[in-house]
């Protein structure tokens, strides 16, 4: 059971002033992946050294396909939009299969705040 709707964010690529090739977050660089999801937090801290900031660890637990039937791709660049959060995924989405196939991804993510 799957019962949210999350945006999976992958960036496009530019080329700095070093040529370097580097993220593009702009709006026409993103591509988006719409999926079915579970989301819960796993932690959460306070972080008051210098600043006041709120840092929770969140899983998704996720189809390996978009909401069009596309195989879905994560990153450990990606983020992650649900409802008013964005997300940060952090390292490559763990898969899980059944006997037969993949079933779902299991992704870590991180949410700052401050």
């Amino acid at each position: 059971m799957l019962p949210h709707l999350v945006d999976v964010e992958h960036p496009g690529t530019t080329t700095d002033r070093y040529d370097n090739e580097v993220d593009d977050w702009s709006p026409g660089a993103v591509t988006h992946a719409e999926v079915a999801a579970w989301l819960q937090q796993s932690s959460g801290d306070e972080d008051n050294d210098q600043r006041s900031a709120q840092v929770a660890e969140w899983v998704l637990i996720c189809n390996p396909e978009d909401t069009a039937g596309n195989a879905l791709t994560v990153h450990g660049q990606d983020r992650v939009t649900w409802q008013a959060l964005t997300f940060e995924v952090i390292g490559p989405p763990g898969p899980a299969y059944t006997p037969d196939e993949l079933h779902h991804y299991e992704i870590r993510l991180r949410y700052v705040k401050g």
